[in-house]
């Protein structure tokens, strides 16, 4: 009984060094899935610690603070393909005395939206979705509280879809409410989809994952993606048929051997992250494409010839998102990013 329990105890240890290896090593897998070399790169900005959330969307370069917005000061700058600002967001509103940012968005046809949360003198809390017009300022409101939206995606149609939760009179989250909703800042609230109660893993308690990038979501023509590494699946709503597809995906390491640091979902529904092995001397990187078995059970399978130490020599040290057939990265810390088209 002995040797059984040292046996399996080995076998646990052997299993955990083993597997942030095996993952970026990808033994006794194969992808087809290549990426090309570079046909365009720029210049965008690096990271600073005034505008912490970046990503590439729909032609966009987006940056915007998580901090209190200010008048004075834009609460989301956009980018174009050659580094130059674009757009200059800035959030206000005249009984607010504080605004904070949760997410920004961009349509294919450049409406930029903005999700987040007001408090008043009094200390009321009110959370909102809002369009921006030309001028770079708030255009059109919609109030959604109680709901609180976490994650923004813009479509097409002039509609927005939103990830987050309900709020109760005290603030508080109330369980069991995530929800995806659509929303019309014509009609409202439209529909909601992704009942709380089909998702009983641990990991949708946090609406926001456990580290930024563990959970996304993103719009394309035709589909909403929800991705929840903290749950392990992948969520996709198809617009058309107005169905919802819950798949399960492989665990990755703990957070503490490896984190998601960039997420893209192209228009042709192709879904890729890119990894930061942080268990490995030294820590790696490199991009991974969501593949399912026959069972439909997801798996991230290493992009070839992706992997490298990170960000010191790995063909993509970061997954900046998608623009039309390419996907953009970086692969240090300079800004410098990089356009490649993906062949299956």
């Amino acid at each position: 009984m002995k040797n059984s329990r040292f046996a399996i105890s080995l076998l646990a240890v052997f299993l955990l060094l083993w597997l942030p290896a095996s993952l970026f090593s990808q033994r006794g897998q194969a992808d087809a899935t290549r990426l090309s070399e570079p046909h365009y790169q720029a210049q965008l900005p690096p990271p600073v610690n005034s505008y912490p959330v970046r990503y590439w969307d729909k032609g966009y370069f987006i940056t915007y603070t998580i901090d209190d917005a200010s008048p004075s000061r834009p609460a989301a700058i956009l980018y174009d393909r050659d580094g130059r600002i674009a757009r200059e967001v800035t959030v206000s509103f005249k009984d607010a005395d504080s605004v904070a940012i949760a997410d920004v968005a961009v349509s294919r046809s450049g409406n930029v939206v903005v999700a987040g949360g007001t408090e008043s003198r009094a200390g009321a809390i009110a959370n909102f979705i809002a369009s921006i017009g030309d001028d770079g300022r708030v255009r059109q409101v919609i109030r959604t509280t109680p709901f609180t939206p976490a994650y923004i995606c813009a479509a097409e149609d002039g509609t927005v879809w939103a990830y987050g939760h309900d709020r109760d009179e005290n603030g508080k989250r109330v369980e069991g409410s995530l929800r995806l909703r659509q929303y019309s800042f014509v009609k409202g609230q439209i529909s909601a989809v992704l009942d709380a109660s089909v998702l009983n893993s641990p990991g949708w308690r946090l609406s926001h994952g456990q580290y930024p990038g563990e959970m996304d979501l993103r719009c394309t023509s035709n589909k909403v993606g929800v991705l929840n590494g903290a749950s392990s699946e992948w969520v996709e709503f198809d617009i058309a048929s107005n169905k919802l597809k819950i798949s399960k995906i492989e665990p990755l390491p703990p957070i503490d051997q490896m984190r998601i640091t960039g997420f893209a979902l192209t228009e042709s529904g192709e879904v890729f992250i890119s990894l930061h092995d942080r268990a490995s001397q030294p820590p790696r990187s490199g991009l991974f494409h969501l593949k399912f078995d026959e069972s439909g059970l997801g798996k991230w399978v290493s992009v070839k010839d992706t992997v490298g130490p990170f960000r010191r020599g790995a063909k993509v040290g970061q997954l900046l998102g998608t623009d039309g057939t390419d996907l953009i990265y970086t692969r240090d810390f300079d800004g410098r990013a990089y356009w490649s088209k993906f062949t299956k």
